[in-house]
């Protein structure tokens, strides 16, 4: 396991960028550019009274990022709050680092007094049921079997 810190990610910071790319580069089904996710990042983070953007490290280096949500782009479903956008760059995989991110979206939901978090899958329903999530519905999102989990907090 990895010694891995959170951290909210702040307006104006390099961070921001960096998550930036990451989102742009990780979730094509989202057809955003990284100036589309910067700029997104830029305003969600000048907000944090509906939401938060966390990034994770690893000896000081940016190592993965997830967002707590109050929509989720294109729900079929009509449910909040939402974890969404969890990454994790390859080289730290399987080390923590995600399960890290996780449990601090689910802290920032609790401080926020939401009792219950949201996300979709596609790919990694096992992850997250290690984790204490359970699948409450499955449904087709752009052509791919999706997962939508829930936690109660």
């Amino acid at each position: 396991m990895t010694n891995v810190q959170t951290f909210i990610v702040e307006p104006g910071t390099p961070e921001l960028a960096i998550c930036a790319r990451w989102r742009a580069n990780a979730f094509p089904v989202l057809q955003a550019s990284f100036e589309d996710e910067l700029r997104s990042l830029e305003l969600f983070a000048s907000d944090q009274a509906h939401g938060v953007a966390l990034i994770a490290k690893a000896d000081g280096k940016p190592i993965g990022t997830c967002l707590l949500v109050e929509t989720e782009i294109e729900p079929n479903h009509d449910v909040s709050p939402w974890l969404a956008g969890l990454f994790v760059v390859p080289e730290y995989r399987r080390k923590g680092a995600g399960a890290a991110l996780v449990a601090a979206i689910e802290d920032q939901a609790r401080q926020r007094e939401f009792s219950r978090l949201y996300l979709y899958t596609t790919d990694a329903a096992g992850f997250y049921a290690r984790l204490g999530w359970s699948v409450l519905d499955r449904t087709n999102w752009k052509g791919f079997d999706t997962a939508l989990m829930v936690r109660d907090l």
